[in-house]
């Protein structure tokens, strides 16, 4: 399996390499300097802030949207494979070198950040964020799955992150690591975007993988000694990884509404996906569509 994920980031790492010579298109410059001020904080979140401005700033976006999804553990979520209503926050603040962002439906968590080193197209900084949600068996709606299992407690997980463009590719890499020692597990990460503007709207497809080391994995996904059941047998599933592909697009219909739609599909490996926890399921989706407020 080790094998198996040390392959996949240098395909990834590959990947970043060629993936600007295999893919062109053309950009109305017109219309992305009459967005961009629209679209900072929910299109291109990771872009490199020009320059460090003693001034703080916020850049703030609210939408509603409406939402069909399934989840990785369905015993969890009552609302699995229906359509839903789901509030979304999109935007930042930021003062000098500090900034705290957010852009759920182009694939970027609550994450709190320092900038350490910062140029045109590159930019390094220390961040603080959220990768996985606590769980526990009173978060079930239905059945049994999660009856008589330890909480897994929500962390913080800190380290670097490194953004850079590349011919009009966004590429962020980032490895945090466990800071309050709950799951004291490390995550690698490597994300690709680009956004695509006609006339009249934009697109912005990505790509990404994440790798969880052994206590990371162990920890939200495995079943210990004293958790085993009949039906829950003792799990320890090592190192995982998780891919996904997305898809987010903004139609303006004015300076301060827009029209707009994302999709994700989430592809996990066989160590999460045979987890008893889980049932067996090794890929999620959403699809959104709503409407979102800039001020």
């Amino acid at each position: 399996m080790k094998k198996n994920l040390y392959n996949l980031v240098l395909v990834w790492l590959a990947f970043v390499a060629c993936y600007p010579h295999l893919v062109t298109a053309q950009t109305n410059q017109a219309f992305a300097a009459e967005q961009q001020t629209v679209q900072i904080s929910t299109v291109n979140d990771t872009s490199v802030q020009e320059g460090s401005s003693s001034e703080s700033h916020w850049e703030l976006d609210l939408g509603l949207v409406t939402t069909y999804r399934n989840t990785l553990i369905d015993s969890i979520d009552e609302f699995h494979n229906t359509i839903e209503l789901d509030p979304v926050i999109s935007g930042g603040y930021y003062k000098d070198n500090f900034f705290a962002e957010v852009a759920p439906l182009s694939g970027r968590p609550f994450t709190i950040g320092h900038i350490l080193y910062q140029s045109e197209t590159r930019q390094v900084s220390v961040i603080a964020e959220s990768l996985f949600f606590e769980l526990s068996e009173d978060d079930q709606e239905r059945g049994n799955l999660l009856d008589g299992i330890e909480t897994r407690k929500a962390s913080t997980e800190v380290g670097f992150e490194y953004f850079g463009i590349f011919r009009k590719f966004d590429v962020r890499m980032a490895v945090v690591h466990d800071a309050l020692s709950r799951h004291h597990g490390t995550v690698a990460s490597l994300d690709v975007s680009r956004p695509y503007f006609t006339r009249h709207a934009m697109f912005l497809p990505g790509i990404s993988v994440a790798v969880y080391d052994d206590n990371a994995t162990d920890y939200y996904y495995g079943v210990s000694a004293e958790e085993a059941t009949s039906f829950r047998p003792e799990y320890r599933p090592g190192a995982a990884w998780v891919g996904r592909a997305r898809l987010y697009v903004e139609r303006p219909m004015d300076d301060d509404w827009s029209i707009i739609a994302a999709a994700s599909v989430s592809l996990f490996s066989d160590n999460i996906s045979d987890s008893p926890l889980v049932s067996g399921r090794d890929t999620v989706y959403s699809l959104s569509v709503g409407m979102l407020w800039t001020f």
